[in-house]
């Protein structure tokens, strides 16, 4: 039986962020509706921070979505956190800089946001930004503390592109094994080095329950993982919940 995965797609955030791409209130729904159409398991569907425009289309997407899991972007800081709380997602993620030199910065503004979090009862999930440039030890203590306050969704992000499959795999299974399997683990590919596809599938066999997709594989620089070539490469090992004709009826409608 094939190993289950879900797919998060982050068209609409990171895929935002392509050169070039900057999505009408009217696209952006219409590829929010599609995306939950064709089965799609989670959505992040913008940066709440960014403008009360935006706090808008999200509660759009909120409010016609028929299955799949809303969730927003926001950074470290207590204000994003407020502006994320406003619009009452599914989940709320975090973006955290473990890379940068000052440790005991991440773990008191960590703390603030999550005791916010904490109080407004919504749902969280925390993602360790240009993680593979950052020691393991640290990212286990970081994920430590998150699991003793009861957040159990870990993202790791291939912020700057630099991810091998051969180091996804290494410092997830470390990761993985340290916090005892107690954390459900995920990707955040980008395509700097054209591996995003590569990575994503070897972060998926190494235990990571889910990956980060955009459609047409858009986003930031070289772009993100691409959904429809996910789909098509993994399905003979994974059930993602759709299939790879589904992603690409989705690919042409979009």
């Amino acid at each position: 039986m094939k190993q289950r995965r879900y797919l998060l797609d982050t068209t609409l955030r990171d895929g935002e962020q392509a050169p070039g791409i900057c999505f009408s209130a009217e696209q952006k729904l219409k590829i929010a509706t599609l995306l939950d159409l064709h089965g799609i398991h989670q959505i992040e569907a913008g940066f709440p921070a960014a403008s009360e425009q935006e706090k808008k289309n999200i509660a759009k997407i909120m409010e016609n979505r028929k299955n799949a899991v809303i969730s927003v972007w926001s950074r470290l800081v207590p204000s994003d956190i407020k502006h994320a709380i406003d619009v009452q997602p599914d989940i709320i993620h975090i973006g955290v800089p473990v890379s940068r030199k000052d440790k005991n910065w991440i773990v008191e503004q960590l703390h603030a946001c999550l005791n916010l979090i904490d109080k407004s009862g919504i749902p969280l999930s925390v993602g360790f930004k240009d993680a593979f440039r950052c020691e393991t030890e640290f990212m286990i203590s970081i994920a430590k503390m998150l699991l003793d306050f009861g957040v159990v969704r870990i993202r790791l992000a291939d912020t700057v592109g630099i991810a091998s499959p051969s180091l996804c795999r290494k410092v997830l299974r470390d990761i993985s094994e340290k916090l005892d399997g107690k954390a459900e683990l995920g990707i955040h590919a980008h395509n700097d080095l054209g591996m995003a596809v590569a990575n994503t599938i070897e972060a998926a066999k190494a235990g990571c329950l889910y990956a980060d997709v955009t459609i047409g594989g858009i986003g930031e620089r070289a772009g993100n993982c691409d959904l429809a070539q996910l789909v098509c490469a993994s399905s003979s090992i994974f059930d993602w919940g759709v299939t790879d004709v589904d992603v690409r009826m989705l690919e042409k409608k979009c």
